[in-house]
């Protein structure tokens, strides 16, 4: 119950994408931007909130709008079902993680990549790619906050498969 209360408050993070997906570019941007110093200024020091809405600047400024959409969903809905599965049904451990935690963020990272990108042949390889480099990063004991590292390694992939495609 405790990861669910802790995990809620992560959640809430959704808000960003959906702020970036509902809103006209330009205005989304500049919110982003007052947010993400706003969060620097009042935090003492980082927290991760504060990496999470450093990536999300950098996402949208780098990155194809659906991509950072999607990359910053992945990270919020991802991270989330990967911590609920895998405290409740994880038995296979690696990095302090568990195989069906990061199982279940593949399948969640997948899913919203769809919803957002849609079906398309070459889509499908993109949201694939980008949903097995989120749940690598989510699951890499590496010394980055996750909430960074997600969103920037998921997106940096999806960006350049779509280049490449």
């Amino acid at each position: 119950m405790g990861e669910i209360k802790r995990k809620s408050i992560h959640l809430s993070m959704i808000a960003i994408p959906v702020w970036l997906y509902f809103a006209p570019h330009s205005v989304a941007n500049l919110g982003l931007i007052i947010a993400t110093i706003t969060t620097i200024v009042l935090e003492e020091h980082l927290m991760g909130s504060t990496y999470f809405m450093i990536a999300a600047l950098i996402s949208v400024l780098v990155f194809d709008t659906m991509i950072a959409i999607s990359a910053l969903s992945f990270l919020v809905l991802g991270d989330a079902i990967a911590a609920i599965i895998g405290k409740k049904f994880g038995r296979i451990r690696y990095w302090g993680k568990s195989v069906e935690g990061s199982a279940a963020c593949f399948v969640c990272c997948f899913a919203i990549g769809v919803v957002l990108m849609g079906v398309q042949r070459e889509v499908l390889m993109l949201v694939a790619a980008g949903s097995l480099a989120a749940t690598l990063a989510e699951a890499l004991p590496a010394p980055m906050d996750d909430n960074m590292r997600v969103p920037l390694i998921s997106g940096l992939v999806m960006q350049l498969f779509s280049v490449l495609a």
